[in-house]
């Protein structure tokens, strides 16, 4: 029988022994991670903007903004930027992002409001203090900004953790909401910290990326370790079409945060959940996401909207979840029109 086989067996036919099989199976993996890598790269050459791309696509902040630097109750220092006179409109930005995430904001909004971008604590020159980064603290801290901003009638603009924290604002400073907050607009963002998954699932995840961003911090490395990598997962968080300018201030936001910071955000952020509670909040609401926001999708956004007691949904065709850079003009529809309310 072992004749018969090697004589029928293409490999013995092309004088291949077991060894030589795996070689060959080997290579052609390497081919395929190769071939894979550049096409990685050459996705991501496409989203490759220098600075001066970004000053001339509108997405540095413009230079007469005014600096805050806040410190609040637990010694944290909280970075806000300021710029135009009028109705006042908050700015709240996501994980791993900054103020310069709202530069068409600051340069759009501004001629006929007072807009103030705020950082959290963690995120470019906003510091942490002694109790660290959940995202109760960070209500706190957006608490204690309109306080000393001395805000009033404002819009609160909360992206994806923004959101989150603008709902824990709303359910647990409603004495800060009564004198400072007239309306809410929750912009790619959910109730709930993770999808439906199996809690043992959902916390082994936890611990892993956390792990992996603990590492990355010991060694003094960024939250990705490869560029192009870095590029091509950016993009994901975008619909059709994106800008490179705007992938790229993303990127760069990305890059610049701390990956020791970030791994203490994650597992509180995953734990959020307040969807029971969502009723308290009764200030006029817009929620805003993308029909491609693979983040945090329209089902999300469905769910939160309908929770709320005075909440309308706008779902914007192709957009991802980046929407502040996407949709600049249908997001400020949405500010007027939950003001207008």
């Amino acid at each position: 029988m072992s004749g018969d086989r090697g004589a029928t067996d293409p490999a013995a036919r092309h004088g291949l022994g077991r060894p030589a099989i795996l070689l060959a199976a080997g290579a052609a993996a390497t081919g395929v991670a190769a071939t894979g890598y550049a096409l990685q790269r050459s996705r991501a050459a496409r989203y490759r903007v220098d600075g001066e791309g970004l000053i001339a696509a509108g997405l540095s902040l413009p230079d007469d903004v005014e600096h805050h630097f806040t410190t609040v109750s637990d010694g944290g220092r909280i970075h806000a930027v300021e710029r135009g006179r009028g109705p006042t409109v908050v700015l709240v930005h996501g994980i791993t992002l900054g103020v310069a995430v709202w530069a068409h904001q600051l340069r759009h909004l501004a001629p006929g409001h007072r807009v103030i971008a705020i950082g959290q604590r963690g995120h470019g020159q906003s510091l942490a203090g002694t109790q660290g980064y959940s995202l109760e603290r960070m209500a706190e801290d957006l608490a204690e900004l309109l306080e000393s901003l001395e805000v009033r009638d404002a819009t609160v603009v909360g992206h994806s953790l923004g959101g989150m924290v603008a709902q824990l604002l709303a359910l647990h400073h409603s004495d800060v909401i009564a004198r400072r907050v007239s309306s809410l607009v929750l912009v790619a963002t959910s109730a709930t910290g993770a999808p439906a998954v199996p809690g043992a699932l959902r916390a082994a995840g936890t611990a892993l990326a956390t792990r992996s961003l603990s590492i990355s911090a010991a060694k003094g490395k960024g939250i990705y370790l490869q560029e192009d990598l870095a590029t091509w997962l950016t993009r994901l968080s975008f619909g059709a079409k994106p800008q490179p300018a705007d992938v790229e201030l993303t990127r760069s936001m990305i890059d610049a945060m701390s990956p020791s910071a970030l791994a203490e955000m994650l597992g509180p952020l995953v734990a959020f959940d307040v969807r029971a509670e969502l009723g308290r909040i009764l200030v006029p609401t817009q929620v805003v996401v993308g029909t491609r926001d693979v983040l945090t999708p329209p089902r999300r956004a469905r769910i939160l909207a309908d929770g709320l007691a005075d909440a309308r949904l706008t779902q914007l065709a192709g957009c991802g979840h980046m929407v502040m850079l996407e949709r600049p003009n249908e997001l400020a529809d949405a500010i007027g029109a939950v003001r207008a309310r």
